[in-house]
């Protein structure tokens, strides 16, 4: 008996101390809670009221500083947008070199064609102009077939030039250099006359040498130079073949004496510039006009043909690659006017 009332009393102390302890713990969390809030406050506040002070203290340090992180993203963003531009630059300046490498392959493949025509028959001619304006309706037909996006088509304005099939220049021929933008006269026949009384004077120095090469005194602002060398001719005599000795010329090529030779195109073709005044004292049905066209000048020189078909001239284009002096040999051909 005296066992089971022990029990029954110690049941409910237990009880009550394990309620006295989660009590306690309870209070002390609460406790750490508050002091912490406290503490975190207390700091802000001191953060914020040393913040203040400085700023009261050092008003022109504070200013020099955001000066600085300013000046940063500006030089950040000047950077950027300069890479931007670098890489935009370099993009055309590709497309710009692709473009002209293709305008002087098909510039060089139009010239072709029209060699291929000068050497074929009149009547292979007609047929041969008849097969090129079938091909070019057929393209234009199906132009027109196409369905057009986005309402009406713009129009298409066609320039018409006569004569569109090359043929082979005689006559007068006026040479110039389109470069660069600027239309320099090419002192052709000038210098040839020069190099046929010089080269005379210089054929007893390839006695000792199979080959030399020789200066021309400037012309209009261009120098040239040009290459002799020894040959064996072969002639047929009534005893048989023989040889003999000659000298016979491998090139001549043209330099720059003067820098930005000729005139701007806009100005080149404005009355009282050397284009027109050279034309002028020329007759139209027996003047060509020879322009060596390097690869930047393809627009340049649609401008100039067309302007020369106004004043009744022909127009012959000389394709040349970027770096290539301009030039002739007995190899070469004769240019083939539009």
């Amino acid at each position: 008996m005296s066992g089971r009332r022990e029990e029954q009393f110690e049941a409910p102390g237990k009880d009550s101390f394990l309620d006295v302890v989660a009590n306690v713990v309870a209070i002390l969390i609460i406790l750490v809670i508050v002091v912490g809030s406290q503490a975190s406050q207390i700091v802000v506040t001191k953060e914020s009221a040393r913040q203040q002070a400085l700023a009261a203290e050092g008003g022109p340090q504070a200013e020099v500083l955001r000066a600085e992180a300013e000046a940063q993203s500006v030089e950040s963003g000047v950077n950027e947008l300069e890479q931007r531009l670098n890489r935009q630059k370099f993009e055309l300046s590709y497309r710009q070199a692709e473009r002209e490498r293709v305008q002087l392959l098909v510039t060089v493949a139009e010239q072709r064609l029209a060699e291929y025509r000068n050497q074929l028959s009149q009547a292979e001619q007609q047929k041969y102009d008849l097969e090129q304006e079938l091909l070019a309706s057929r393209g234009e037909l199906q132009k027109l077939s196409q369905p057009q996006a986005g309402g009406k088509p713009p129009p298409i304005v066609l320039q018409h030039l006569p004569t569109p099939m090359a043929k082979t220049v005689f006559g007068t021929e006026l040479q110039f250099r389109l470069q660069g933008g600027r239309l320099a006269y090419v002192p052709w026949d000038e210098m040839l006359a020069r190099m046929k009384a010089d080269a005379q004077q210089q054929v007893p120095k390839l006695r000792d040498s199979p080959r030399a090469e020789f200066s021309l005194p400037v012309i209009n602002g261009f120098g040239a130079r040009y290459i002799l060398r020894r040959a064996d001719l072969v002639l047929q005599t009534k005893v048989g073949p023989a040889r003999q000795g000659a000298v016979e010329l491998e090139k001549i090529y043209f330099v720059d004496a003067e820098q930005n030779l000729g005139q701007p195109v806009s100005q080149a073709l404005l009355p009282g510039s050397e284009l027109r005044t050279r034309l002028s004292t020329l007759r139209p049905q027996s003047t060509t006009v020879t322009i060596w066209v390097y690869p930047e000048g393809f627009d340049d020189f649609r401008n100039i043909k067309a302007e020369l078909f106004k004043l009744g001239y022909l127009c012959a284009a000389r394709p040349m690659p970027t770096g290539h002096p301009i030039g002739g040999s007995p190899d070469g051909s004769r240019s083939a006017a539009e």
